[in-house]
C-alpha cells in the first residue's frame, strides 16, 4: 500500500522531464541572451574571431538567398560590417527583444528580434530583424550549429 503511494511521487520527475515539453534552465537562458547580445555587438566591431569562438564546426548559416557554412558565415558577416562602414553606416545601438529559450537536453533554441539603431551618412534608421539560433552544449561550452534571421517589414 505505501509503494502505491510513494511510486507516482518517484515518477513524477521523470514525467515531468520526459512529457516532450521544453526544459526551463534561467542560468543558461542567461548565459545563451548574453552569448547572443554578445555575438551581435562583435559583428559590429568586425570581431568575426570572436564570433568563430561561438560556432561549432557544423554550422549552418540560413538566408532567404543561400545557406552558408562557418567560414562562410563569417566572411559574409566581415564583408557586410567593411561594407557598412565604407558607406557610412554606423550602429547607434540594438536592444534584443521577444527572447525566448527552449531546452532540449544539451540543445537550445533561442528566437529573438534584433532592434537596431544605425545612422545612414548621419540620417537615423531602424531596423528589426527576427533571429532563430540552435545551441548545443559540447564539452561545458555552448556553440551554435544553426542561424535563421529573417528581415521585418511593417506593413503600412
Amino acid at each position: 500500500m505505501l509503494m502505491k503511494r510513494i511510486l507516482p511521487l518517484l515518477l513524477l520527475p521523470c514525467l515531468l522531464a520526459c512529457n516532450g515539453k521544453p526544459e526551463t534552465r534561467s542560468y543558461d537562458i542567461d548565459k545563451l541572451l548574453t552569448l547572443e547580445r554578445k555575438w551581435l555587438e562583435a559583428e559590429f566591431a568586425l570581431d568575426t574571431a570572436y564570433i568563430s569562438s561561438l560556432i561549432d564546426s557544423t554550422f549552418v548559416g540560413i538566408s532567404s538567398v543561400h545557406t552558408t557554412t562557418k567560414n562562410q558565415e563569417l566572411l559574409g558577416i566581415y564583408n557586410n560590417m567593411s561594407a557598412m562602414r565604407r558607406d557610412s553606416i554606423f550602429l547607434d545601438s540594438l536592444k534584443m527583444e521577444d527572447a525566448i529559450v527552449n531546452f532540449y537536453e544539451n540543445t537550445a533554441i533561442a528566437t529573438f528580434i534584433v532592434h537596431s539603431y544605425k545612422k545612414d551618412k548621419g540620417r537615423p534608421f531602424d531596423k528589426r530583424t527576427r533571429f532563430t539560433d540552435v545551441w548545443i552544449l559540447r564539452k561545458g561550452e555552448w556553440k551554435t550549429v544553426a542561424s535563421h534571421g529573417t528581415p521585418i517589414t511593417e506593413d503600412n
